[in-house]
């Protein structure tokens, strides 16, 4: 499967009062990295369209488990690689590791339901989206 880097840098809103990234910053990063990544794979297609169009689908996080390895700090460049660990019919499970340089500092599993946007029911991932995710 392929690997999408997302670099960013560490903002004074993603800290805590100790001066440390807040927890909830690792999950905004790696929704930025796998957003960018269906992006790019995907790219005549936004998820806006996804959800309003004839797919009628929605992608939602059905679990997130992080480990948390080491603290990032403010103005870290942080680089989040996100790939894809498997494909099932309904849902996939994205491995997101969060790093600053060649030090691992969050590892993540994000497993993703399809959903049908007009009766929120779980929906089988359309081939577009599959074909483009393996090639």
């Amino acid at each position: 499967m392929k690997e999408y880097l997302y670099t960013t840098r560490v903002y004074f809103s993603d800290t805590d009062a100790a001066g440390l990234v807040y927890h909830a910053s690792y999950i905004d990063w790696a929704e930025h990295g796998r957003t960018e990544m269906l992006k790019e794979l995907v790219p005549d297609k936004t998820q806006a369209e996804l959800a309003a169009g004839a797919d009628g689908i929605l992608i939602l996080v059905r679990s997130i488990k992080i480990d948390y390895q080491k603290p990032c700090y403010l103005d870290d460049i942080i680089t989040v690689h996100t790939t894809i660990e498997e494909f099932r019919r309904l849902s996939c499970i994205f491995r997101q590791v969060v790093m600053r340089g060649d030090e691992v500092l969050a590892d993540l599993h994000v497993s993703l339901a399809f959903v049908n946007a007009e009766t929120k029911r779980p929906a089988l991932i359309p081939d577009f989206i599959r074909n483009a995710f393996s090639e």
